[in-house]
């Protein structure tokens, strides 16, 4: 097929891209800036729609730019290629928290829970989900919602890579927030392989949760790269260890449709940030 990735250089797009040219697609990146209208219509058989303005752990955000990012960029893509078949990827942020305390069975998550995001960037993805959905009448959509993606080169200003960078220079790794906040993760090839499964089942459209099923604390997270690193950075926690609600990703959709699941879990995560460092 002819496919368009937007976000091609990206962290998810750097995965995905080689395998669709392996399997023989005709892959186009998208140099153009989103955020303004296209000067002329794109004819493709698939796009991919990657690009996004995404949420980080430090630095101050600019919320102006999810929506000019996340929510016009979005627009401005489906209106201007004409393709037969589109696959966007949003976040399961847009879910509403609805758990219990971690360590605790808390409500799952399935595809029809309660939507209520909290922050600019979740909100952002979830009215580019409505355009998508308003574009397409739900039809040749595909929406998949990851929890945090990780991975080996992931952007230095997320977690993991900030908590190896200072973990590697012995330097104090800080919690803001409560240390027992839970993440649920899954591996950026395992999205990679997501996308794929969609390709091969292109009679399937809808939403679909992308997730492991592990989760851990960032504390648990941050001890295992203090010890995989053979670390002695200390372990800073001025939020203090209260418990954090928490809702559980489930993906039997994703796997009963798609024959998709998670096939990383977080230690061979860890291994291979620590590899990729050496």
């Amino acid at each position: 097929m002819n496919i368009l990735v937007t976000g091609a250089g990206g962290f998810v797009g750097k995965s995905l891209c080689p395998r669709l040219v392996q399997r023989g697609h005709n892959v186009s990146g998208l140099a153009h800036d989103i955020t303004t209208p296209f000067p002329s219509p794109l004819r493709f058989d698939l796009v991919v729609h990657l690009a996004a303005h995404n949420v980080t752990h430090v630095g101050d955000q600019d919320n102006g730019l999810y929506a000019r990012v996340n929510v016009q960029g979005t627009k401005n893509v489906l209106e201007a290629v004409d393709a037969g078949h589109f696959i966007f990827l949003s976040t399961a942020k847009v879910y509403k928290n609805e758990g219990l305390p971690a360590g605790q069975a808390g409500l799952p998550l399935t595809e029809d829970s309660p939507l209520g995001p909290v922050g600019a960037y979740e909100a952002s993805k979830l009215k580019a989900e409505e355009a998508c959905r308003s574009f397409f009448k739900g039809k040749r959509l595909v929406i998949l919602r990851p929890v945090n993606i990780m991975g080996e080169g992931q952007a230095p200003k997320a977690l993991l890579p900030i908590f190896f960078q200072k973990a590697r220079q012995h330097q104090p790794l800080e919690i803001m927030g409560s240390a027992r906040t839970p993440v649920q993760f899954v591996y950026v090839d395992d999205v990679a392989d997501a996308v794929e499964a969609v390709i091969d089942h292109q009679e399937v459209d809808g939403i679909f949760n992308i997730a492991c099923d592990q989760i851990v604390t960032i504390e648990e997270l941050a001890r295992k790269v203090i010890a995989l690193t053979c670390s002695s950075s200390p372990l800073n926690m001025p939020g203090g260890r209260e418990d954090v609600p928490c809702s559980r990703v489930i993906c039997d959709k994703a796997l009963r449709q798609l024959g998709w699941k998670a096939k990383t879990g977080l230690e061979e995560i860890l291994q291979r940030y620590q590899e990729n460092a050496a």
